[in-house]
């Protein structure tokens, strides 16, 4: 229901992605968005992804 707003955040967390890559990842779910961060980084970008309406899971 809130797809457009985790694209956007998707476009934002990941570099060089653009609109309908950044779609095609979100509809593709579930996804590692990106891996090897720092506990803080990644708690920072769980926080962003679900303000947006994503459900996240840190592994």
């Amino acid at each position: 229901t809130k797809k457009i707003a985790i694209i956007k955040e998707i476009r934002n967390a990941v570099p060089g992605l653009n609109l309908v890559q950044a779609k095609k990842f979100v509809e593709t779910a579930p996804v590692n968005v990106k891996e090897d961060l720092g506990k803080a980084e990644a708690e920072e970008l769980k926080a962003v992804l679900e303000k947006a309406g994503a459900v996240i899971e840190i592994v």
